[in-house]
């Protein structure tokens, strides 16, 4: 197993458990529906559910979001090996797939996402939705840096 690959496989673990423990904890202690305030009135914890996808964005549509992950999830994971390995593109990949995944089981044993990151003035958010952000940024940077300039 190269680098890159272990580096996806570790992150893609590594995200799904925290997202289990973090979306366990806020489940266990925080009434659902309440905020517990972190830094005044700026980020909090609030126990909320999501049917939708990322920051709560189209949730009549939990059936479709919960095949995507699966696709996506299985389309990450045949692209990491069938791909040459690269460091920064596997670490990113595996970010997006340990997100996609953390989501999913939410939504296969629950039928919900648990968001519960409140920055208010931002959507309730996720350790599994800020993977997959961090994993697609990274994704395009990489692109934007390796990208050859026409000269």
């Amino acid at each position: 197993m190269t680098a890159g690959r272990l580096v996806f496989v570790l992150l893609a673990l590594g995200v799904f458990v925290l997202d289990r423990v973090t979306k366990s904890l806020v489940a266990a202690e925080i009434p659902y529906g309440t905020e517990v305030s972190v830094i005044g009135h700026l980020v909090g914890i609030t126990n909320v559910r999501n049917s939708g996808a990322a920051f709560g964005f189209a949730p009549a549509f939990a059936w479709f979001f919960l095949a995507a992950s699966v696709v996506v999830a299985v389309g990450l994971v045949v692209y990491v090996l069938r791909s040459p390995s690269n460091l920064w593109n596997d670490a990113v990949l595996g970010l997006v797939l340990g997100g996609t995944l953390g989501n999913g089981y939410d939504r296969i044993v629950h039928g919900t996402v648990t968001d519960f990151v409140n920055v208010h003035f931002w959507p309730v958010f996720n350790v599994a939705d800020s993977a997959i952000s961090i994993g697609v940024v990274g994704l395009i940077a990489g692109y934007l840096i390796r990208k050859p300039s026409a000269s």
